[in-house]
């Protein structure tokens, strides 16, 4: 797989976290200008969310239809007309729309980036290159917000659409150089035969364990980015060092991302899950230990927290490649379905959690020890079967 092919992946993974972060710092202003409440506004990031949990449901039926190219495409094609449409309507309902466009666009760049790179490299070479999707997402992430902020204090909060516009122009072109054209298959599966392709991969004892190993890990994630606003209220430093100690988050998911690609040239996958499950669950108990004990801080809350993304950042490039390889004939499927337990379950969790800050806080980082305990048991325990069987 060439480099001009990976950068391309790379690009196109970066497209949906961008566009779901650059408008967060809009959101008080554009509910102001729209004269609306917060709580509509919030919507805009919500349904996107809840677009791209279904979009990635829907990917791998759309693939056994089109093929990878034609349906790149379409999703392309939504995420830019969306995206026009968000920013250029200049109402709620149009906000709104766009923003649902978006969010089932970036489903499909994000789900077939992920299963054109297992398909063109293979399971081992895969799993090296999945760390810089990876980091790609994680650096996404972390500078949206800050050209989000910019371009609306200068320019608006409509301008910020002309970002996402760009970007799938530009991405639309790339995809005709650099996605091949596909038969058209003779036969299309049907709602009940895409849904019976579902089942079995839910059936699959190798997808079934990764999958899930994956969500929990991720959960983690959500719980924490769900509650740390309201347990951080009243920090020193207000809302400015929260921000800026958010950040250290995405530099340890950043490492880790990158480590595992150098990892996966020597270990196995499991390996390297292993290793990166391990600094998490340490991450995860620290995290515990420093609420219950130590002084309220940021410090106390974000370094323990810096733990468990790093050890995410090396165990889900491998969890994501062994998800996806374990059923080489529906790659696609197997990564629109993966995406669509992580976000739906976090969408869960994190309505959840609001709940449990106001009565008891402390249980947050229960829950979040229990979740990585689960993943490193669910692992440990595939991983002991397969050796058994070997």
């Amino acid at each position: 797989m060439s480099n001009s092919l990976i950068s391309y992946l790379i690009l196109i993974a970066m497209s949906s976290p961008i566009a779901i972060n650059i408008l967060l710092p809009a959101l008080p202003n554009i509910a102001k200008q729209l004269d609306v409440d917060i709580s509509l506004i919030q919507l805009s990031y919500s349904l996107y969310l809840c677009a791209l949990a279904f979009g990635q449901l829907l990917v791998g039926g759309i693939v056994n239809h089109l093929g990878y190219r034609k349906t790149m495409m379409l999703g392309l094609m939504s995420f830019t007309l969306g995206s026009a449409i968000g920013g250029g309507v200049g109402n709620l309902e149009g906000l709104l729309i766009g923003r649902i466009m978006q969010g089932l666009g970036g489903a499909i760049a994000m789900s077939l980036a992920r299963a054109l790179l297992v398909d063109g490299a293979g399971k081992e070479k895969a799993s090296q290159k999945m760390g810089y999707i990876i980091m790609a997402i994680a650096i996404s992430q972390s500078i949206a917000p800050l050209i989000g902020g910019f371009i609306n204090n200068a320019l608006g909060w409509q301008i910020i659409f002309v970002v996402s516009i760009l970007q799938g122009g530009i991405l639309m072109l790339l995809t005709l150089k650099f996605v091949p054209r596909q038969n058209q298959q003779k036969h299309r599966p049907s709602l009940k035969e895409n849904l019976a392709l579902y089942r079995e991969l839910l059936k699959d004892s190798n997808f079934r364990t990764y999958a899930i190993a994956n969500t929990l890990v991720a959960i983690c994630f959500y719980v924490f980015v769900s509650s740390s606003p309201y347990i951080t209220d009243g920090y020193e430093g207000g809302i400015h060092a929260y921000g800026y100690w958010f950040i250290s988050i995405s530099i340890a998911f950043m490492v880790g991302g990158y480590l595992s690609t150098l990892m996966n040239k020597h270990l196995t996958l499991d390996k390297t899950i292993a290793i990166g499950n391990a600094i998490s669950l340490v991450g995860a108990l620290l995290l515990l230990v420093t609420q219950l004990l130590l002084e309220s801080s940021y410090t106390a809350l974000f370094l323990p927290m810096c733990l468990v993304t790093f050890g995410r950042g090396i165990s889900q490039p491998s969890n994501q490649t062994a998800a996806i390889a374990s059923i080489t004939s529906q790659s696609s499927m197997a990564a629109g379905l993966m995406g669509f337990l992580q976000l739906l379950s976090g969408a869960i969790f994190a309505q959840c959690i609001p709940l449990i800050v106001n009565s008891t806080p402390k249980l947050v980082f229960f829950l979040m020890l229990s979740c990585m305990s689960l993943a490193v048991w669910v692992h440990l325990r595939h991983w002991s079967k397969c050796n058994s069987a070997n």
